[in-house]
């Protein structure tokens, strides 16, 4: 290829230019079509038969004229400005579509220009430029502005809502403003990204026995292949209240998988059909067979307008007719209180039924006959008719819940008392321990100090009562001192940590050793967690316990051993202390843990008949539970959970 353009019209140009003015072929485009100019400052000083064909003239009427005077409006400003940057190098070329000036056309006539220097000259700065006439490629462009700004303004405005929905990701795209209020959101960034879930209900009782969420999936099938379908739905609000809508569907083609839902809200449409369905047949059954009392209610005369049978029930009214005569406020109990029954309910739930739609109360109706019965009642004011509202109300009697509740009440009052009683009971174990303590001291003491005071002087007879006396008071100190403690369990609160077990039930072992010798017993411990959480002192306690009586209680002959093992549920620790002891008979079994309760005389085996009624205590400030399986004369095994702490 030439490295100049090879047509008439450049020919002529250069032979018109020295050498230095020739025009190179990668500034202009070799197309015979195109129009071809060049231009010194705004002045046109060159132009081919195309370029002076687009202005509608000829090549010599349009050299030595500004192209500015070609150009309408603000595009010869936008051009000026151009040219100027051009010639001062702020701008290395231009390209845009102006509208040219043309009196003698009617229509608007568009054509591109592109320019760019070729040269600097002592006559000034030599521009290059090609053009085109563009005026159906630009009135289309304007065409498709136009039906874009059409298509928002409708899309913006109109009544139905509209969802662009995307099936594949399953989230909202974008909306317009009549869906964001459909739906009862406060904006549109409340609407975007939506997902299907928060828009769908899985299940809706308008369509039983149907998945929406797999009927989504089939929609969204069907917009995949590029059809446009309609399809009655539900979806949810803000509150998640369900709307009833038809649906329009339309895939928008710009997404796989995208699509236009146009939906209008039916919700008032359907109730009032339902409503209206009331009437027949196979809707009556449901309709008299409620459970609740059904009224359908003028909100302005508050007069029924229909009713089932349990509604006439439930007033104690033979006939629908009287119902209907009979004032609305006949049935609200009188009361001195202004501010219950119908005040209450005409002012602040009429109220709440109009502005939100729904309201639930619950309050004292008399009925025809004069019988005060408690009903609970949900109210749906009817939307469907705006200038004349209406009401349906659902009614139960809940007298007999009422009676539970104030039952249950009355329960709670005595178990309050009894729980106060036992807190003064126990208050006063303490009291009363604490204080014996000084006298039984006291007792003890000045035994002794006669005892030894009277050293040899006195009979036989004489000592065996002194020793009767200092061992009675040593009973009692031991009865004492263990009601002190138990009656602490409750007034001390417990303090959960973490125990190292081994090391305690290790330490216990060690502090028994002397009643381990005594009596040749053995202690086995087995899978006994390091760690478990509770209050240290109370759980040593109960082993401390367990272990003294399996000791204690041991059988003539026969080394007592002692298990204590330990099972991981998935809620608790299960602990086991079993001996070879004595045993404990099924009729004995529940007593051991009450208060004071001994199966054997102090002379047999000593004891104050409180240690299992601590043990119980403090299993259950753990939350666990303490039973035990044995038989007389084969030794017991008691068991006690623990629960586990996260």
């Amino acid at each position: 290829m030439s490295k100049y353009l090879q047509s008439t019209d450049i020919n002529q140009f250069q032979a018109d230019q020295s050498s230095a003015d020739a025009i190179p072929y990668d500034i202009i485009v070799e197309q015979n079509d195109s129009g071809i100019f060049s231009l010194l400052g705004d002045i046109i000083d060159y132009a081919n038969p195309v370029f002076a064909k687009i202005l509608r003239s000829s090549p010599k009427e349009i050299i030595g004229t500004s192209i500015l005077d070609k150009v309408k409006g603000t595009d010869r400003q936008k051009l000026q400005a151009s040219i100027e940057k051009l010639v001062s190098g702020e701008l290395e070329k231009f390209n845009a579509d102006l509208l040219m000036k043309s009196p003698e056309e009617k229509q608007d006539i568009y054509f591109s220009l592109h320019l760019k220097v070729y040269k600097k000259t002592e006559e000034g700065v030599k521009i290059i430029g090609t053009s085109r006439e563009s005026t159906l490629r630009v009135k289309k462009n304007i065409e498709l502005v136009k039906t874009k700004s059409r298509f928002e303004a409708l899309y913006r405005n109109i009544i139905d809502g509209v969802i662009i929905y995307n099936y594949l990701s399953e989230e909202v795209m974008d909306c317009n403003a009549a869906a964001i209020k459909i739906l009862e959101f406060e904006n549109r960034n409340e609407v975007l990204n939506l997902k299907r879930s928060k828009l769908i209900p899985r299940y809706s009782e308008y369509f039983p026995d149907i998945d929406l969420h797999k009927e989504s999936d089939r929609h969204g099938l069907r917009v995949m292949r590029g059809e446009a379908f309609s399809s009655p739905g539900i979806f949810l609000s803000k509150k998640g209240k369900g709307i009833l809508v038809n649906i329009n569907i339309v895939p928008t083609f710009y997404r796989h998988g995208e699509a236009f839902v146009i939906f209008q809200d039916i919700t008032s449409r359907v109730i009032n059909k339902k409503l209206q369905r009331l009437n027949e047949k196979k809707y009556r059954d449901i309709f008299e067979n409620s459970h609740e009392a059904i009224i359908y209610t003028d909100l302005q005369t508050m007069r029924p307008i229909i009713c089932n049978n349990k509604a006439l029930a439930l007033f104690g009214i033979a006939n629908f007719k009287a119902f209907t005569e009979s004032p609305p406020d006949s049935f609200y109990r009188e009361t001195p209180d202004s501010t219950h029954a119908s005040k209450i309910y005409k002012s602040q739930i009429l109220k709440k039924v109009i502005e939100e739609g729904r309201a639930e109360f619950s309050h004292w109706l008399k009925k025809a006959s004069g019988e005060v019965i408690q009903i609970f009642g949900i109210l749906i004011r009817d939307q469907g008719d705006p200038e004349n509202p209406k009401m349906i109300s659902f009614l139960r009697d809940t007298t007999h819940l009422y009676q539970a509740l104030e039952d249950l009440n009355e329960k709670n009052d005595e178990l309050k008392k009894y729980i106060d009683s036992n807190l003064q009971l126990e208050n006063f174990a303490y009291f009363a321990s604490h204080d014996l303590q000084t006298p039984l001291r006291s007792m003890i003491s000045f035994t002794q100090l006669l005892q030894r005071k009277l050293t040899g002087r006195l009979s036989e007879e004489e000592q065996e009562y002194m020793d009767f006396i200092i061992s009675s008071c040593k009973n009692m100190r031991n009865l004492v001192n263990d009601l002190l403690s138990y009656s602490r369990l409750n007034t001390k609160k417990i303090i959960i940590s973490n125990i190292d077990l081994r090391e305690v039930l290790n330490e216990l072992k060690s502090d028994l050793g002397s009643m381990l010798k005594e009596f040749d017993a053995t202690i086995k411990f087995v899978n006994i967690p390091e760690t478990i959480q509770g209050d240290s002192i109370k759980i040593r306690q109960i082993f401390q316990n367990l272990l003294t009586n399996a000791l204690k209680f041991n059988r003539p002959g026969i080394k007592p051993e002692v298990t204590i093992s330990c099972t991981s549920k998935i809620n608790h620790w299960l602990f086991s202390v079993k001996d070879n002891g004595i045993g404990i008979a099924p009729e004995f079994q529940k007593k051991i843990f009450l208060l004071f309760k001994r199966l054997h005389t102090n002379e047999q085996y000593e004891g104050t008949g409180i240690g299992l009624a601590m043990v119980k205590k403090i299993v259950e400030q753990h939350q666990g539970e303490i039973w035990l399986e044995s038989a007389e004369g084969e030794g017991a095994n008691f068991f006690f959970t623990i629960k586990k702490r996260k």
